[in-house]
C-alpha cells in the first residue's frame, strides 16, 4: 500500500504487509505506530519499501536480526544476469560486450534495461556499439530528469548540481561551493529522502556513478561557462585552506584561475623538500610556459628543486643558473635583489646533487650574509622528512671525519642559518656520527632526550623526529627493540595529534624496521603490502628510506630478486649526490641477496660496502644487519684495516646475538620447484581442479597428479589446500596472485 504520510489502519488480514514510500513517514508518529504494529505482530511479515535510509526508530529489528536490510547495491546485475535478460530477447552477447554494458551501467538495472531496449528495437536488433551506448545514457538521463531531479525543490537542485562537479565531499565542501548556511540540512534530507548520495558513515559523501553522469549533463544544460568555474574555484579554495594542494590545483586549472595555479606554485617553490609538494604539483609546474617561469625567481627555485628530486641535474643546474642570471640584471638598490640572493643560498645548501663539503665554505657565507641582512633565507630541512641528520638532506658522512672540530667551529653559524630547524641539531647530529663510529653515546642520548622539550617549542619536527629516530637505533643496537618500537609509536601517536602526517611514510617504515628486528614477519607482510613503495620505474628520492626497508622486507619474505629491482634504481642516484651511507645499505642488501641465490658477485658487493664505511670508520651502518650479514663477513678476506674490521665483526656478533633471525626467511625449501611446478602451484592456489590444470597446462591428469605430489613434498604439506598458505609464507604467491 502507499501512503501519504500517515500511518492508516491496517488490516493485518495477511501474513506479509508491504508499506511503500517510507521515507514519507513522520519520525515521531507514524514511525513510533509502525514500530509497535511490527512488534506486537511477531508472526507477521512486513515488507518496508523506502527511497531513503533506514530510520533510526527502526533500526533496532535490524541489530537484533528480525530485519533484513535490500539496499540498491544488492539489487545490481553481474555478468549472468545480464547474459540471461539478453538472452530472454534472443541476443547473444559476447563476453566484451557484457563487460561493456557492466562497466557502462555498473550494473544498474535501468541502465542494462534500457540499453536492451535501444537495441530491441521492434522493427530489428541492433548490435552493441558506442550509438547504442549515447542513446542509452540519454534515454536514462531523461527518466532521472523527469521522474528524479525535477521533484526536487530549487535549492536541493541547485546544491546537487554544485556539488557534481567533485568527486567526493563533505560538509564543510558543501557549505563553501554553495554558500548556501542551510547546506547541512539539505545534505541531511537528501540522505534521508534518496539512495542517491554514498555514505562512507564519518565523513564523506559521493554520488551514485550513474547519478553523477547525469548531474554533470544538466550542469553542462543549465550553468554558464562562468558560473561553473566559479563553482571550481570555490572548490579550489576549501582543498588550498585543507592543505591539500593538488585538489586545489586541480580546481583551480579546471576552473580556469591561472593566477591561482601560479600563487600556489610560486609559494611552494620555497618550501624545502619535506615541506613541498612537488611530487603532486609537478604536472602543474611543467604545464608552465617558459616564459612565466623566467619571470618569477620562485618559479625558477621551484624548478631547479623539483628537476634534482627527479634526477634531471642538467635541467636543475640549469634553471639554477637561470636565477643567476636574473640577479645578475638587478640593480643593487632593487629591493628583489636581497629575496633572489636568498633563493640562490637556499638551493646551494638544498640541492641534492650539491656535495656536503663545499658547504664548509658556504654555510660561513651565507651566515655572514644573514648578519648582515642581505639575505633572508626560506625554511630549510636537513633531514627530508627521515629519521637522520646524518642521511637527510644530505649525507654528512664526510663532515664525521671531523666531527668534533666541526661541532666547535660549525655550531653557531649552523644554527643562525638554519633558524628553527638548528634548534638540537648539531648535538643530534655529533651524537649520529658517534653511533655510525659504534662509540658509547648514552650521555649524548640524555642530553638529547632533555633537549626534546625545546626542540619541540622553538624547532621543527624534523629535528625532534630525528633525534627520535637515532633514540630508537640506539635502543636497536643496546637488544631493546620492544623499548624503540614504543618510542617510535610515541612520536607517531604525537604528530598524528599535531597534524604531521607529512612524517607518517617514513615513520611507518621505521616501524617496520624494528619489527624486522623482533621477528614479526605478519606486520612486515602488511606493511609490505598495504605501504611499500614498489614502483621502480619512477624514483621518488625522498622514500628512499621506504625502499631500504622495502628490500628489508623482501629479503626477510625470502625474495631475493625482489630487493635486488627494489634496489636498482637508487645506485646511480648515490653516486651522483654522494649519499655514502644509503650506497652502504644498498651493497650490504644486495650482497646478502646475492649471496642467496648462490651469486658470487655478493663479495664485490660486499667490499664496496666495508671500503666505503671503513673511510669513514663507520661500524653500525654495518653491523645492525648482524645475522643477516655474519656469514658473509666471516667468508671475506678484508684486509684494508685490521683493527676496524675486528671491531666490525664484534659488533656484528653483538648484534646477531640479540637478533638471530633478522633478515631470515622462516620457511626455506630444500628442493626448489620448478618452473612447470611453480605454475602448477599457483594453478592449486586458485582453487583449479586437477583436470583444469591439465587442460591449461595441456598435460596429462596423471602427469598432473604426479606433479601436484611433488609439490607437495617440497612444500612439506600433506594437503592441496596446506599448500596455498605454505605458497604465501614462502612468497610464491601474494594474495593468491603471482
Amino acid at each position: 500500500m502507499e501512503t501519504d504520510g500517515i500511518l492508516p489502519e491496517i488490516k493485518l488480514n495477511r501474513d506479509i504487509v508491504m508499506i511503500d514510500d517510507l521515507q514519507q513517514f513522520q519520525e515521531n508518529e507514524d514511525l513510533q505506530k509502525l514500530n509497535e504494529l511490527i512488534r506486537d505482530n511477531p508472526q507477521k511479515k512486513f515488507v518496508l519499501l523506502s527511497r531513503g535510509s533506514v530510520p533510526g526508530v527502526l533500526r533496532a529489528f535490524q541489530y537484533t536480526g528480525d530485519m533484513i536490510v535490500i539496499d540498491a547495491r544488492d539489487l545490481l546485475f553481474d555478468r549472468d544476469d545480464i547474459r540471461q535478460l539478453f538472452l530472454g530477447y534472443n541476443i547473444k552477447l559476447t563476453d566484451s560486450e557484457i563487460n561493456e554494458i557492466l562497466k557502462e551501467s555498473i550494473g544498474h538495472p535501468l541502465g542494462i534495461v534500457v540499453t536492451l531496449q535501444c537495441m530491441n528495437r521492434a522493427d530489428s536488433q541492433r548490435a552493441f556499439d558506442s550509438d547504442i551506448v549515447k542513446e542509452a545514457y540519454h534515454e536514462v538521463f531523461i527518466y532521472f530528469e523527469a521522474a528524479i531531479y525535477q521533484r526536487f525543490d530549487l535549492p536541493i537542485r541547485r546544491l546537487l548540481l554544485e556539488l557534481a562537479s567533485f568527486d567526493n565531499f563533505d560538509y564543510e565542501l558543501a557549505r563553501m561551493v554553495s554558500g548556501d548556511p542551510n547546506t547541512s540540512e539539505l545534505l541531511d534530507w537528501i540522505q534521508k529522502n534518496t539512495t542517491m548520495l554514498l555514505y562512507d558513515g564519518i565523513r564523506q559523501f559521493r554520488f551514485w556513478p550513474q547519478f553523477r553522469d547525469f548531474l554533470l549533463w544538466e550542469l553542462e544544460r543549465k550553468y554558464s561557462s562562468q558560473k561553473k568555474n566559479a563553482v571550481l574555484v570555490r572548490g579550489g579554495m576549501y582543498y588550498e585552506l585543507k592543505g591539500d594542494y593538488e585538489k586545489a590545483l586541480d580546481c583551480y586549472s579546471r576552473g580556469k584561475d591561472h593566477s591561482k595555479v601560479s600563487e600556489i606554485l610560486i609559494r611552494n617553490g620555497e618550501s624545502h623538500p619535506g615541506m613541498g609538494h612537488y611530487s603532486e604539483m609537478e604536472k602543474y609546474y611543467r604545464s608552465l610556459p617558459e616564459s612565466e617561469i623566467l619571470e618569477s625567481p620562485s618559479l625558477m627555485q621551484g624548478m631547479s628543486m623539483l628537476c634534482a628530486l627527479n634526477t634531471d641535474y642538467e635541467n636543475s643546474e640549469r634553471w639554477y643558473h637561470e636565477l643567476e642570471q636574473f640577479a645578475a640584471k638587478c640593480k643593487k638598490q632593487d629591493a628583489v635583489l636581497c629575496q633572489i640572493k636568498s633563493r640562490i643560498a637556499w638551493l646551494d645548501i638544498s640541492l641534492p646533487q650539491r656535495k656536503t663539503d663545499k658547504m664548509i665554505q658556504i654555510i660561513p657565507s651565507v651566515f655572514r650574509l644573514i648578519t648582515n641582512r642581505e639575505v633572508k633565507l626560506p625554511p630549510f630541512s636537513v633531514t627530508s622528512t627521515l629519521p637522520s641528520i646524518m642521511n637527510g638532506g644530505k649525507d654528512f658522512s664526510p663532515w664525521s671525519k671531523i666531527d668534533d672540530l666541526l661541532y666547535q667551529t660549525m655550531r653557531i653559524p649552523v644554527e643562525a642559518v638554519l633558524g628553527k630547524d638548528g634548534v638540537g641539531l648539531a648535538d643530534c647530529a655529533i651524537a649520529e656520527s658517534k653511533f655510525e663510529k659504534g662509540e658509547d653515546i648514552s650521555g649524548r642520548i640524555l642530553l638529547l632526550v632533555s633537549q626534546l622539550g625545546e626542540v619541540q617549542k622553538k624547532g621543527t619536527p624534523d629535528i625532534e623526529f630525528a633525534i627520535v629516530g637515532l633514540l630508537a637505533r640506539s635502543q636497536i643496537a643496546l637488544g631493546r627493540a620492544e623499548d624503540a618500537l614504543r618510542t617510535v609509536q610515541m612520536i607517531r601517536e604525537r604528530f598524528e595529534k599535531n597534524g604531521h602526517t607529512r612524517f607518517f611514510h617514513n615513520i611507518d617504515a621505521v616501524l617496520c624496521r624494528i619489527w624486522l628486528h623482533m621477528d614479526d614477519l605478519e606486520r612486515v607482510q602488511v606493511w609490505y603490502r598495504e605501504k611499500a613503495p614498489k614502483d621502480p620505474l619512477h624514483l621518488n628520492v625522498l622514500k628512499r628510506y621506504q625502499y631500504l626497508t622495502q628490500a628489508m622486507a623482501e629479503l626477510a619474505l625470502g625474495m631475493p630478486d625482489a630487493t635486488l629491482l627494489t634496489l636498482a634504481p637508487l645506485e646511480s642516484y648515490c653516486r651522483e649526490c654522494s649519499r655514502y651511507i644509503d650506497g652502504i645499505h644498498i651493497n650490504v642488501l644486495e650482497a646478502i641477496a646475492l649471496y642467496r641465490k648462490k651469486d658470487s658477485l655478493w663479495k664485490e658487493k660486499l667490499n664496496s660496502a666495508l671500503d666505503t664505511a671503513q673511510e669513514f670508520g663507520f661500524i653500525r651502518t654495518i653491523s645492525v644487519y648482524g645475522a643477516a650479514v655474519l656469514s658473509l663477513l666471516e667468508q671475506t678476506e678484508y684486509k684494508n684495516d685490521d683493527e676496524w674490521f675486528a671491531r666490525l665483526i664484534k659488533d656484528v656478533r653483538v648484534e646477531a646475538s640479540f637478533y638471530p633471525d633478522f633478515l631470515q626467511p622462516h620457511l626455506s625449501m630444500e628442493n626448489e620447484l620448478t618452473a612447470t611446478e611453480l605454475q602448477i602451484l599457483r594453478l592449486i592456489c586458485a582453487d583449479k581442479s586437477n583436470a583444469q590444470i591439465g587442460q591449461i597446462m595441456d598435460i596429462k591428469l596423471p602427469t598432473v597428479k604426479t606433479h601436484v605430489s611433488h609439490i607437495l613434498t617440497k612444500l612439506d604439506v600433506s594437503r592441496r589446500s596446506e599448500a596455498k598458505t605454505a605458497a604465501k609464507r614462502l612468497w610464491l604467491i601474494q594474495d593468491g596472485k603471482n
